[in-house]
C-alpha cells in the first residue's frame, strides 16, 4: 500500500494513458466497421443449373441501393478476349417485352435485391453477336475458356462507380459443357484507381 501510495501519480498516468489507449482501438473498430457498412456490394451469381443455360444474378448486398448502369461481357479464348456491353437486350431476347424494365438489364437494385441479367448462354451469343461473328459464332463458342461478367454502377453519394466483376469457368463434363464460378467470392473493385477506369467501360456502353 505504501508503494502505492508513493507511485500514486505514476499509476494514474498509467492508468489514464491505458484507457486512452483501450478508446482508440473502439475508435478504430467503429469507424472501419462503419466504412464497410457504406461500402458497395455486388455478387454475381450462377443459378439455375451447372450449363451454359444456367441463369446469372446480381445481387445487391449494401445498405443501400445501387443503380447497374452496364453489364459487360468479356469471352476468353486460348487466342483472344472478345469484350462486349450487354446491358441491353432487345436484339437478343426476342421481342420486346410491353414493360421497359425488361427491355435493359440497366436498373436500380435495392439493399438484398436480386436480379437475373439472363442465361450464360444468351450472354455469349450477345458478345459475338455485338462484335459481328454472326452467323459463325457457334464454332468460336466451343473455343470459350471462360467467361467474365463485370456490373457497374452508381452507389449513393460516391462520385466515381462501383463495380463487381467475376469470373466463370466452362468445362467439359459428361459431353456437355458446364460452367462453374472461378473462386467463391466476387471480386469487388473498390480501389479509386480502379474506380477511375470503370469510366472508360461505361464509356464504352454509352
Amino acid at each position: 500500500m505504501q508503494w502505492i501510495a508513493e507511485h500514486r501519480e505514476l499509476i494514474a498516468a498509467l492508468t489514464g494513458m491505458g484507457t486512452l489507449l483501450i478508446w482508440l482501438i473502439y475508435l478504430q473498430v467503429f469507424i472501419s466497421n462503419y466504412r464497410r457498412q457504406l461500402r458497395a456490394t455486388l455478387l454475381i451469381m450462377r443459378g439455375a443449373g451447372d450449363g451454359v443455360e444456367a441463369r446469372c444474378f446480381i445481387c445487391n448486398m449494401s445498405s443501400g441501393p445501387v443503380y447497374v448502369q452496364s453489364v459487360i461481357v468479356t469471352l476468353e479464348t486460348p487466342d483472344e478476349a472478345i469484350v462486349h456491353p450487354v446491358t441491353d437486350m432487345l436484339d437478343l431476347e426476342g421481342d420486346a417485352p410491353a414493360d421497359p424494365r425488361l427491355r435493359t438489364r440497366q436498373g436500380p437494385l435495392a439493399g438484398g435485391e436480386l436480379r437475373d441479367i439472363g442465361s450464360f448462354g444468351n450472354l455469349v451469343r450477345h458478345v459475338l453477336r455485338g462484335n459481328g461473328h454472326g452467323s459463325d459464332h457457334e464454332g468460336l463458342q466451343t473455343a470459350i475458356r471462360s467467361v467474365v461478367i463485370e456490373a457497374l454502377g452508381i452507389y449513393g453519394s460516391e462520385d466515381l462507380p462501383i463495380g463487381a466483376r467475376r469470373r466463370f469457368v466452362l468445362l467439359e463434363k459428361d459431353g456437355a459443357m458446364r460452367i462453374h464460378g472461378e473462386g467463391l467470392q466476387t471480386q469487388q473493385i473498390r480501389t479509386r484507381r480502379e474506380r477511375r477506369r470503370l469510366l472508360a467501360d461505361l464509356e464504352r456502353d454509352r
